[in-house]
């Protein structure tokens, strides 16, 4: 019987092809969703840009959205040990 392995190979290569050719069919949103899971999406709420928002000016600076960021890490860092693993990390 014949082996296929030189075939079997083949399918890492064939779906980086696809993904290559998908890619510049995908929105900047579309990515920031798909690499962030979804939570992105999750921030884009005018009661979320209220919370980020500090300083009430209406945007959201780099600093503002680091900062909001490191207090939301802080709460899943449940032992305070500086890292988060997948049990703070799943809320489990």
């Amino acid at each position: 019987m014949p082996q296929f392995r030189p075939i079997r190979g083949m399918y890492p290569v064939g779906a980086f092809v696809a993904a290559l050719t998908c890619a510049p069919l995908a929105s900047a949103d579309d990515m920031a969703s798909f690499a962030t899971g979804g939570y992105a999406r999750g921030l884009r709420t005018m009661s979320e840009m209220h919370k980020i928002d500090t300083d009430s000016d209406g945007t959201v600076s780099h600093d503002e959205f680091i900062a909001y960021q490191s207090k939301v890490f802080d709460m899943m860092d449940s032992n305070k040990s500086g890292v988060v693993g997948p049990h703070d990390f799943l809320g489990k």
